[in-house]
């Protein structure tokens, strides 16, 4: 496994939206529901959290509202030992989201409830980048982000350049969210940034719907690595890609097998099956341990196998954030699973 140059900051740096998921209990639907669980939460912050849960010392950037919501957000991220310091406060509010959870052959259904949020009016006058990237080692960003403003479009590009000035990894995520833009306002996005981008987070439909890229082979695995071999000809900067292949046996049972490259070779984990309290934030968790091996030096085999563990083992958590720490995905990943950890 090749090793990234890593500059001598200590932090790793999330940017992007904070927001509140309400759930319905008892997998109910919204119409019936009376009652919501709330539970505080987004893409990039789910993959900070996690590292933090893995020992590593991180950092968020967000704009939150000045009332108790925005409170809260830094309450949860203190609580795993978040840097929120340089978060910014303003007018707009906190972005909601409704997920029903489904079951059976019910498929999970998300509502959006974000517009007007603080983070999506934010401006470049908002943020100061010196100030925030200080001390930063690797900033992680997904399409998320860029899609809810022109603003945030532009402010996550200038996030991204700034960080390659300064020697900071970045760590990208395509995570393409059809209910917040069109294919072409991501192909627009995802190409103007992949120049800087150090550890890419694509997978197969990325490429042949975002990316356009053709297809050459029929099996699985000889089509990601045709992609991946093909992104790293156009994009040498990229380091290392990485993805997972997911087989939905049902709502609630799934089998997912992670994949990653390093410019020679395809690297991939065993294939896990499992039954899902919770599927969302699945992604987020696999991403941050696939950051984690990588900054760790973990041979790649060992970093795609560690990061499909995590992932599974966050089915098994309620929330979107991975509560798991080391010892028990390296418990996963050793003994499989056991009746009792004793």
């Amino acid at each position: 496994m090749q090793k990234l140059e890593v500059n001598n900051g200590s932090k790793v740096l999330g940017f992007g939206e904070i927001m509140l998921r309400l759930t319905p209990t008892n997998f109910q639907r919204i119409i019936q529901a009376e009652s919501f669980e709330a539970i505080y939460a987004g893409g990039e912050a789910n993959v900070i959290c996690s590292l933090s849960m893995f020992g590593h010392d991180t950092k968020m950037i967000t704009k939150l509202p000045e009332n108790a919501l925005g409170d809260k957000v830094i309450r949860v991220m203190n609580s795993f030992g978040v840097d929120t310091k340089d978060i910014v406060r303003g007018k707009g509010r906190l972005g909601i989201y409704f997920l029903e959870q489904g079951h059976g052959v019910r498929n999970s259904d998300v509502t959006y409830d974000r517009e007007y949020s603080a983070i999506s009016m934010a401006t470049k006058e908002d943020f100061d980048l010196d100030k925030i990237l200080d001390n930063v080692k690797l900033i992680h960003i997904s399409g998320v982000t860029p899609a809810l403003s022109k603003n945030l479009y532009d402010l996550s590009i200038d996030f991204i350049k700034a960080a390659k000035e300064r020697g900071i990894l970045v760590s990208y995520d395509s995570n393409y969210r059809s209910k917040l833009w069109t294919l072409e306002e991501a192909r627009s996005f995802m190409l103007e940034v992949l120049p800087y981008v150090d550890i890419a987070f694509l997978g197969i439909l990325d490429f042949i719907n975002i990316l356009e890229y053709k297809l050459k082979e029929e099996d699985y695995e000889a089509k990601l690595a045709d992609f991946y071999k093909e992104l790293f000809e156009k994009y040498p900067n990229i380091k290392y890609a990485a993805s997972t292949k997911r087989v939905v046996n049902s709502v609630n049972n799934n089998s997912l097998q992670g994949f990653l490259f390093d410019k020679d070779t395809l690297h991939k984990s065993r294939t896990h099956t499992f039954d899902i309290l919770d599927r969302v934030g699945g992604g987020d968790s696999f991403t941050a341990g696939i950051l984690h091996g990588i900054l760790n030096n973990m041979e790649s085999s060992q970093t795609v196998e560690f990061a499909t563990c995590a992932s599974a083992l966050k089915h098994s958590i309620r929330g979107d954030i991975n509560m798991v720490d080391l010892k028990q995905v390296e418990t996963l990943m050793n003994c499989g699973v056991e009746n009792i950890n004793r």
